[in-house]
């Protein structure tokens, strides 16, 4: 685009010639390679944040068998599936419907999954060793659910990659952080109860960032979903 400096300091004066000046430079950085990467890092070291914030708080209040079973990560989860995600809107109908219903099926199964571990109670009687593998095997359990799902649906796999990719890093983060409330005394209280609601906060705010993320994703995926639509019954097919 040419810009003919002189027109625009007649028109505007040095003050607007400057504004436009620094809107334009402020576009090209935040389009850039190196703002995504760096706004990448940040809001991974927010994400860190919150999780260990999570766990500090909750050490510090009692935990009942009530407030596992009804805690708010089922409520959120129901939240996002039936109010926030329906008002989704990505860069196209496609990529809506799809990431839509990726994002759907992650919730449903996590919830799924984390409510019939919690209902069974047998965390309650575990020693720490137990309990973290047992829930080591049930975050491995969810993932696996949820991806095949997924893949059973139609999405396509390049969507299933990259935000398995996106999640990596904070997946590896609520392992660690999982282990470390496992085997830490601080945590220890009857039935193992603070140590299942800490464990609870921690992925609410996976999902969370998971969701936040979505977007990041979709955009992040530019020639591979070419020519791919969404029949009126819902199934994908390529477009030749």
């Amino acid at each position: 685009m040419e810009i003919n400096i002189l027109k625009m300091v007649r028109e505007y004066g040095i003050g607007g010639f400057l504004f436009l000046a620094l809107v334009i430079i402020g576009s090209a950085i935040v389009k850039s390679k190196w703002f995504s990467e760096w706004w990448t890092s940040q809001t991974d070291r927010i994400i860190e944040w919150i999780l260990k914030r999570k766990v500090k708080n909750t050490a510090e209040s009692n935990v009942t068998e009530s407030d596992i079973l009804n805690h708010d990560i089922f409520n959120y989860i129901d939240f996002w599936i039936y109010s926030k995600i329906p008002t989704f809107q990505f860069s196209t109908d496609y990529r809506t419907i799809v990431f839509r219903r990726y994002l759907t099926t992650f919730l449903k199964k996590y919830k799924e999954n984390l409510l019939d571990f919690v209902s069974q109670e047998k965390y309650q009687s575990m020693d720490q060793s137990e309990l973290w593998k047992s829930l080591l095997d049930l975050i491995n359990k969810i993932i696996f659910k949820y991806e095949s799902e997924c893949e059973s649906l139609g999405i396509p796999k390049i969507i299933i990659t990259k935000m398995k990719s996106k999640n990596n890093d904070t997946i590896t983060l609520t392992i660690d952080l999982i282990e470390s409330i496992t085997n830490s005394k601080f945590y220890q209280s009857n039935k193992n109860l603070l140590k299942m609601y800490s464990i609870l906060n921690i992925i609410l705010s996976v999902l969370e960032s998971t969701i936040t993320n979505s977007e990041v994703v979709c955009n992040s995926i530019n020639g591979q979903l070419k020519g791919l639509k969404i029949s009126d019954g819902g199934k994908i097919y390529q477009e030749f």
